[in-house]
């Protein structure tokens, strides 16, 4: 079950950190998770990613359905995944994803990760009252987690979901500025890159600078 495997993977408590930040956030548990999760996690991302490409297709009827308590269902506990931390020891961690290959799919393995499948839920949607809440967990990610590979998956994220939804998701960039600015002072000079990525394709989208709203 998903959320049984995020419970394994993440906790909430308040720390500090590589940027100095001290917030209240999700976080990793003390021990690795146990192995057999982490793969079937791998195949349920996929199987969702899969189902949601295919519904979008179709028109994404499914997932609006209910009020887009569907949409809710998928998007919770999938987002809670940014704040993992996978660190394995010993023979058992030799065939699993990296933090990078888990969130971002930058594996070899025909597993699913988490951008993949917030992408095609986004995609799905079809909705900007269904992005708003999508985006507010990748702003999240991406603005007030203390660590940095935590900012860059979901700085990650949101260029993708950008990329794939394009000028409509344009609708959604005022909420996206503040994080952007801050970000692009970030001591990660990575994650510094990616906000000004961003920033350059919400320009090219818009057909606009967005030099004055970034002060």
């Amino acid at each position: 079950d998903e959320r049984q495997g995020v419970q394994m993977l993440c906790k909430t408590r308040t720390e500090k950190g590589d940027a100095g930040r001290k917030k209240r956030k999700l976080i990793v548990n003390e021990g690795p998770p146990y192995p057999g999760c982490m793969r079937v996690l791998g195949q349920v991302l996929l199987l969702l990613e899969r189902s949601l490409r295919a519904d979008g297709r179709a028109g994404g009827d499914w997932i609006r359905t209910e009020e887009g308590k569907r949409f809710h269902t998928i998007l919770d506990p999938v987002a809670k995944l940014f704040h993992c931390n996978l660190q394995f020891d010993g023979a058992d961690g030799e065939n699993l994803p990296t933090y990078k290959g888990f969130v971002e799919g930058t594996t070899e393995k025909d597993d699913g990760n988490v951008i993949g499948c917030l992408t095609a839920l986004a995609l799905a949607a079809g909705d900007e009252q269904l992005w708003k809440p999508l985006n507010h967990a990748v702003l999240e990610a991406a603005g007030r987690d203390g660590r940095s590979e935590v900012r860059r998956a979901g700085l990650v994220c949101l260029l993708a979901v950008m990329k794939s939804l394009g000028e409509e998701y344009m609708v959604l960039l005022p909420e996206c500025l503040p994080t952007l600015s801050e970000l692009l002072e970030d001591t990660n000079e990575e994650v510094a890159g990616l906000a000004r990525d961003i920033i350059t394709l919400a320009e090219d989208l818009l057909g606009e600078s967005l030099e004055e709203s970034l002060r």
